[in-house]
């Protein structure tokens, strides 16, 4: 008898076992090979600087959510700062979601084998296609989860679940503003639909929102209070330099529906799918819930599009592709009797799983190494140890990674042996941890006019003075900047007078303080 428990519960759990296994494992593998500098090395960084005591806001400026950074800090006080650490950080989060994703849709009927095959297909198109931690993918994780929570409160009429979506919307944000701030808007009339859908239990549901409302403002106060993190600048970098960015791109929107549906065709076929689904269920009775659990998954689908539309990063919403086809999958055999149009959409899902896993994981096309001959990376151990087992290779030296590990070794070299206080600003931000010292870099992430204000956009002289301030209160002498061109990030936006500018190597630029200058009285 106890045997047969022991079986029941091996065959009940193993899906859930292996899955979490290969979605960690995915995401693990591909996070080795090949790097862009400027995106996958930000949040290695931040959680380096955060185990040296810095204050995102403060003493660096942040555009980003300070939550990962902190989260990184974890992982490496947990495991050690390595490259080891940083991709397991990314794995974990993607083992996440895959588990949530098959529990979600055994939760809603489907069966276990489905549920497998949709989740595993997800696993491949969630985090791998970038392999480390970043600030979107984690923004959408919390994003997804909290819509996944609601569909687990329609759903039996599980009331409890709604404490949870308050919370995470609270996580999505602290990770990024956006998507988090459109899932804030479309989830809203949802929620409201909801409360009403059963008006004998709208007090019940909204104890159990204003619960999490409640808990998610004390985790925000605790959060504050213990980073130091001042408020003010954290309204000023994180939402009001922020905002002037999505206002320029919503300026400059042109809305063109047949691109827009070229763009994300697989996603608009099955969004299609499951709006006919829809028609369908509104002619059945006591189908309210099953609507509304469609129109939330149809609504989840469309915000990312709109976020990813307005993003200057590579498309990463394809795991949208086996959501929407597990979700039409359990409402389609409850209104079809026929299943020709779910072979269909099973077949679409495969072929699209399998074109975007070649795409982005395989030829890692996310990084700008898509047309790169993956081969010819070396292991980056020889930078330094912290990355062990990093396939090294990337965009700006395609043909030949071996000259710039030669440059970056030149300037490692140079920063080791200057004893003098200095600031680094570069892309290759694992210098800072790799030589165990500290960057004082007024910058978190190096993209001018979007990472930090130029001089043509509103806040250029806050910054400007935040950038300076900086620099007088660590008592820096020299900035190093890593460029292999002559326009640079210092230049910017200190006045001439105020350097003298002298290049070390091909991909180096040293800046030598003059402090008797105007910007620094």
């Amino acid at each position: 008898m106890r045997q047969k428990k022991l079986i029941l519960h091996f065959r009940k759990y193993l899906p859930v076992f292996l899955l979490g296994f290969l979605s960690f494992f995915v995401n693990y593998h591909y996070g080795f090979i090949g790097v862009m500098p400027m995106d996958n090395f930000v949040l290695y960084n931040g959680g380096y600087k955060i185990l040296n005591g810095y204050i995102p806001f403060t003493d660096y400026w942040l555009v980003t959510g300070p939550l990962l950074d902190y989260l990184n800090a974890l992982i490496f006080y947990i495991n050690g700062v390595s490259w080891n650490s940083y991709i397991i950080h990314s794995s974990l989060f993607n083992l996440i979601i895959s588990i949530a994703t098959y529990i979600l849709f055994t939760d809603l009927g489907l069966n276990k084998k489905f549920s497998l095959i949709y989740s595993l297909f997800y696993s491949l198109l969630f985090y791998p296609v970038v392999g480390t931690p970043f600030v979107d993918h984690h923004s959408t994780f919390f994003l997804i989860l909290s819509f996944y929570f609601f569909i687990f409160a329609i759903n039996k009429n599980r009331y409890k679940y709604l404490i949870s979506v308050p919370f995470l919307f609270c996580l999505s944000f602290l990770s990024k503003q956006t998507p988090a701030a459109y899932g804030l808007l479309i989830i809203s009339p949802l929620i409201t639909a909801f409360l009403f859908h059963n008006k004998n239990h709208i007090f019940l549901k909204l104890i159990f929102l204003v619960l999490g409302t409640i808990i998610s403002i004390l985790f925000l106060i605790s959060f504050f209070y213990l980073t130091n993190i001042n408020i003010n600048n954290f309204y000023e970098q994180y939402i009001l330099y922020a905002k002037t960015l999505g206002d320029f791109r919503f300026s400059n929107y042109e809305f063109d529906l047949i691109n827009l549906f070229l763009k994300f065709k697989f996603i608009s076929i099955l969004i299609g799918f499951l709006i006919i689904i829809l028609l369908k269920t509104f002619r059945k009775k006591n189908s309210i819930s099953s609507n509304l659990i469609i129109i939330t998954s149809i609504s989840l689908s469309c915000l990312l599009i709109f976020h990813q539309f307005y993003t200057l990063n590579q498309n990463y919403i394809f795991f949208l592709i086996p959501f929407m086809t597990g979700i039409g999958h359990i409402f389609y055999e409850k209104v079809f009797k026929k299943k020709f149009f779910l072979i269909f959409m099973i077949l679409l899902c495969t072929f699209a799983t399998a074109k975007y896993h070649l795409r982005f994981n395989e030829h890692r096309k996310f990084n700008e190494l898509e047309k790169v001959d993956l081969s010819k990376a070396i292991n980056a151990e020889i930078l330094s140890q912290d990355l062990k087992g990093l396939k090294w290779i990337t965009y700006k030296y395609p043909n030949n990674p071996e000259v710039e590990i030669a440059n970056l070794l030149k300037v490692m070299e140079i920063l080791k042996n200057d004893n003098s206080k200095k600031s680094l600003i570069t892309e290759y931000q694992f210098l800072a941890a790799a030589l165990k010292i500290h960057d004082f870099s007024p910058n978190q992430w190096h993209h001018p006019s979007v990472s930090f204000p130029t001089s043509k956009q509103k806040y250029f002289a806050k910054y400007k003075y935040f950038f300076i301030q900086n620099l007088k209160r660590n008592n820096i002498d020299v900035i190093y900047e890593t460029s292999r061109t002559e326009k640079s990030t210092v230049e910017m936006i200190i006045n001439k007078d105020c350097f003298f500018k002298e290049r070390k190597t091909e991909m180096m630029i040293k800046f030598v303080i003059k402090k008797d200058c105007n910007d620094f009285r």
